[in-house]
């Protein structure tokens, strides 16, 4: 592997367990000159030492930096060393997978919540792309703040048709209606990551997740969880399960970078 190689593997872990651009610019700075003074890490960085020690503290948050033993006025700051980063990028992985699987297995429970009269429990199983794109439509009728996705964009766009998908997009935008969207790795995901500003959306990518092609859309009082393989599609329209799968989207969307 050559340097440039290591270098951008180096950016893309930092950049997923949460660094900023400035405190990736100041670890590999100092990865490389090792132990050094705030002047001196000023000058490489071309930045004043004031936001030197700014940059520092959000190390620090991270678990990052190290000051050697003297006194406060002629300490010498160094990074953490690569080890360190895979480990913190390994723990954030698994706490994914763990928030993965505990959702995958929570959902046949969940189904079988639909008797809940008293609560006002309502489940509609759709089946075929007319009623996935009549469902998909109706939302942009029942929300009007913002929509959270979850999974798979490119399984279910490639089912619905991209024209289908800009089309809603431009209708979406329209209403004024806002997204967010925790997506798996895809090039379709990377598509929307970078139309994000334009298109009334924030996007962040499930790194480290298992593959699957399903996905959930929470809008109003209801979620939508999408089959595009079957194809099928179910409608539940339940305050605690609503409300569980909102928190499990909210937790993920925290622990992403």
């Amino acid at each position: 592997m050559n340097t440039e190689e290591v270098k951008q593997n180096l950016y893309s872990t930092l950049k997923e367990i949460g660094l900023s651009e400035a405190e990736i610019n100041l670890y590999t700075i100092s990865l490389a000159i090792g132990h050094a003074s705030i002047s001196e890490i000023a000058k490489h960085l071309r930045i004043s030492r004031p936001n030197v020690y700014k940059v520092i503290a959000g190390l620090e948050k991270h678990g990052l930096t190290q000051f050697t033993q003297h006194n406060k006025y002629s300490r010498k700051f160094s990074v953490e060393s690569p080890t360190v980063v895979l480990e913190k990028i390994r723990g954030k992985r698994e706490k994914i997978s763990q928030l993965d699987h505990s959702l995958v297995s929570a959902l046949p429970d969940l189904l079988t919540m639909y008797h809940q009269e008293e609560s006002g429990t309502k489940i509609k199983v759709l089946q075929g792309r007319e009623q996935y794109l009549k469902a998909f439509n109706e939302i942009l009728e029942q929300e009007k703040k913002e929509i959270q996705y979850f999974g798979s964009a490119e399984d279910f766009v490639n089912f619905i048709s991209p024209a289908a998908e800009a089309a809603w997009i431009k209708m979406r935008i329209k209403k004024g209606i806002a997204i967010k969207s925790l997506l798996l790795p895809s090039e379709t995901a990377l598509a929307f990551s970078n139309n994000d500003a334009k298109e009334m959306r924030k996007t962040k990518i499930l790194k480290g997740a298992w593959p699957f092609v399903t996905s959930f859309q929470l809008f109003s009082n209801k979620v939508i969880i999408w089959q595009p393989k079957a194809p099928l599609a179910i409608l539940i329209e339940d305050k605690f399960i609503v409300e569980m799968l909102r928190s499990i989207f909210d937790k993920f969307w925290e622990i992403q970078s």
